[in-house]
This record gives structure tokens, sequence and C-alpha cells, in this order.
């Protein structure tokens, strides 16, 4: 996982796993299972190999070396043979107790609403643990108000910290299902653009990543 690679060799590698964690019965329940290494590789490389791919299509002076470390960067770029680099930081934009609970429900009936409410008891992994997801469809605007609030909040649990200007931020989002549209990727432009200045975000430059591959946003572009 923290082997430096080019940005075509990351996505390929990237892709390859993918494949791999969901061929088995065995394979889907640790990509599931919110361990360590997977939770790195979902939620910090694929978002990695995404952007890198954007970034620097058909590069090969460039080289992305994970960091799986504590630190204040997930990875360095080494651009143009050494010349810059560039440290990016990864958050994913989501509900991490509210997709633990569907995933709980996916591994037991096989299938999950990405929609309905969800609704739980007892603690996970005691015999007494219940969970219960209906299948609910919910309103687009609804849906895509509650997930920009969200997307607000990781960037105001990064606005804690100090970075620099060679640092970005990468910011993982569902271009899936609460954001879909071209109209949802201009409306979450104009609400970014609006936060920012009360922010005081650390970085040289903010990217708004759809995990489909749809969406990329970028502001306050440095100059490679």
């Amino acid at each position: 996982m923290e082997r430096s690679r080019r940005p075509s060799e990351l996505l390929a590698w990237v892709t390859v796993k993918c494949r791999e964690l969901g061929a088995t019965p065995d394979a889907k329940a640790f990509a599931r299972s919110g361990a360590l290494l997977p939770k790195k590789f979902y939620e910090e490389l694929r978002p990695l190999a995404i952007f890198a791919d954007r970034e620097f299509p058909g590069r090969d002076d460039v080289l992305i070396q994970p960091n799986l470390d504590n630190d204040n960067f997930d990875a360095r770029i080494t651009v143009g043979r050494g010349s810059k680099t560039i440290f990016v930081e990864i958050t994913y934009a989501k509900d991490g107790y509210d997709e633990s609970r569907r995933m709980e429900v996916l591994s037991r009936e096989g299938s999950v609403s990405l929609t309905g409410p969800v609704s739980s008891s007892g603690r996970k992994g005691s015999p007494n643990r219940k969970v219960h997801v209906e299948s609910e469809a919910r309103s687009h605007l609804v849906a895509r108000e509650e997930y920009l609030a969200i997307v607000r909040k990781r960037l105001e649990d990064k606005a804690s910290s100090r970075y620099g200007n060679d640092h970005v931020l990468v910011v993982a989002v569902d271009d899936y299902l609460p954001l879909r549209e071209s109209s949802d990727f201009d409306y979450l432009r104009a609400a970014a653009e609006s936060w920012f200045p009360t922010l005081g975000l650390d970085f040289g430059r903010v990217v708004l990543l759809g995990v489909a591959g749809q969406l990329f946003i970028s502001f306050e572009p440095l100059p490679l």
C-alpha cells in the first residue's frame, strides 16, 4: 500500500485490489469489516488514485508515495523529477456510523437500501444486536442538503489544524447518490465558495473529488 507508483500504476493497482476485495464472500467480509487496512484503502488510497489520475493524466515524471502513518499528510507527490513536492491530505465526506450499520445489514442479508432510515439497538457484535434499514426512497433535494452538511463538517474539521501552501486537501465526495447531476455539482461549488471565507483552511488548494469519477472541483490551484 505504501509503495511509490506513477499515477497510472497506482490507479491500475487500486482497480485490481477493488476487484479482488469483491471476488469472494471472505474478501467482501474483510472489505466491509472496518479494519484498518481496508479502511485506509477505500478512504485514502482509492481517492488518492482517482485524484492523481485526474491531476496528472499520462505523466511519467510524477511519483505518488502513500503515507499510512499519523502525519499531517496522507501522500507525498513528487513532480517533475523531484523539482516539486506536494503533500496531499485526504478526508472522506460521509457519515461513518450510518455506513457501518448499513454494512452490517448488507453482510447479513446480502443487500441493503442506501437511502432508507436506519435504526439499531445493542452494541455491535453483541448477541442482542439489531439493525434495521427500511426500504424507503428520499427526496433528492433533502438528501443533497443533508450531504452538503457532511461535506462542510469535514472541511470544518480540517480547519482546526495547520498545514501550509504545499498541502492539497482532497475531499472525497459521493457523486453517485446525493450528488449525481451537473446541477448538483454547480450547487456544491457555489456552497463551498460561500463556506471558504469563514473556514480559514490552511491549504494551498482544496479539491472536491467524486469517488464515482464524475466530479472534480478545484479551488486555488497550485502552480506545477
